[in-house]
């Protein structure tokens, strides 16, 4: 009879044949940093023309903001000629699928989805025939972006889709005359860098 292979032979035997998979970090480091900057250019794009336009946001645990946008016509016959757009934005999906483990372990792809932001701010803008601030109301918008490595911080591609309702149109006696003042569509290319700018241990600091 054939001696019986040690524990500690067994123990190699084991080691090389097994192989422990990999746990994959679904947050792709987005917890590496509690804040982060976004800017992106591109194009506002609406029935009554195309204006250029900047974004700039900060955000906090990639789930709530604040963001200001600025697009101009430049001349080019967009109505309004030119327009700024602040307010806040939210972003419900990632806290909510990563805490559940509902994160897919695709790192562009879950990045997309958790991108889904719901937008709330005011316009200010200059009608062709008009000063700035003529032009004013509400807007809404959804907003997605796809980033083009797999982590969040980098480059991406945003697109969001917005209604804006001026203050004539919010002010009408009729409620069944308010009407959309425009629908716009915007397309950019920007830049998304996380940083820690520890806002929650600020917050903790007991007091002297």
């Amino acid at each position: 009879m054939l001696p019986l292979p040690d524990a500690s032979l067994a123990a190699i035997v084991c080691a090389d044949t097994i192989t422990v998979p990999k746990q994959i970090d679904t947050s792709y480091g987005r917890l590496d940093g509690d804040s982060a900057i976004a800017v992106a250019l591109g194009a506002a794009i609406d029935v009554r023309g195309v204006r250029g336009a900047v974004d700039l946001r900060y955000r906090y645990l990639q789930s709530a903001g604040i963001f200001v946008t600025y697009e101009e016509g430049f001349g080019a016959g967009a109505e309004p000629v030119r327009l700024v757009v602040a307010g806040l934005e939210l972003r419900p999906l990632f806290l909510a699928r990563f805490l559940q483990g509902k994160e897919l372990g695709l790192p562009r792809l879950d990045l997309f989805l958790d991108s889904l932001a719901l937008e709330l701010g005011t316009f200010v803008g200059q009608p062709a025939l008009g000063g700035f601030g003529d032009s004013a109301g509400l807007s809404f918008a959804l907003g997605l972006e796809f980033p083009l490595l797999p982590h969040p911080s980098g480059p991406m591609i945003a697109v969001r889709a917005a209604l804006r309702w001026s203050r004539e149109a919010l002010s009408a006696a009729d409620p069944t005359s308010v009407d959309v003042e425009a629908f716009v569509v915007t397309v950019a290319f920007g830049w998304q860098q996380l940083f820690g700018a520890h806002v929650v241990d600020a917050l903790d600091e007991p007091r002297k």
